[in-house]
């Protein structure tokens, strides 16, 4: 699942499309790659999402959309949070390429997610999702967090400026 916008570039499209990734509107409710992500996910196959939605522009983990968590609920799969550190400095929003860097990938302890009951209201679906995506988050925060620290220590301290 990714912007749409990447799939109009012809080769990069093209190779998005080869490796499975789907195109997803974020300026509008894309029905479309919400029936997508459904399939995927009754077929038992594993979708990533980035629960942000976009691209930070100043380094920060950003708040996490709803969509995500809401379809993690709905069809009662794990979510498996992952801390990535580096990629602002490597490619921030404003530069056109990135550059050279280190990063760091974590992936973080499964987090079960129970099916909610058929007749759950929205109200409830969407209390859970809240609640769901700010314990996720709360981990990546926290993983990034440590992450950082230990390449601060390697590195005495330095930080790449974008």
């Amino acid at each position: 699942m990714a912007w749409d916008k990447p799939f109009e570039i012809p080769i990069l499209g093209f190779l998005m499309r080869i490796f499975g990734a789907f195109p997803v509107r974020l300026d509008t409710v894309d029905a479309s790659a919400q029936r997508e992500a459904m399939d995927l996910l009754g077929q038992g196959k594993a979708l990533v999402i980035f629960p942000e939605g976009g691209r930070t522009r100043n380094g920060e983990l950003m708040p996490f959309k709803q969509g995500a968590f809401r379809l993690a609920l709905t069809f009662g799969v794990p979510i498996v949070p992952v801390a990535i550190s580096g990629g602002y400095e490597i490619w921030p929003a404003s530069r056109m390429l990135p550059r050279p860097g280190r990063l760091n990938v974590r992936f973080l302890p499964a987090v079960q997610v129970n099916r909610v009951p058929v007749g759950t209201s929205n109200t409830e679906l969407k209390q859970l999702s809240k609640h769901l995506a700010s314990e996720t988050q709360d981990k990546i925060r926290k993983a990034s967090s440590a992450a950082e620290d230990f390449t601060r220590s390697q590195t005495g301290g330095l930080k790449v400026e974008p």
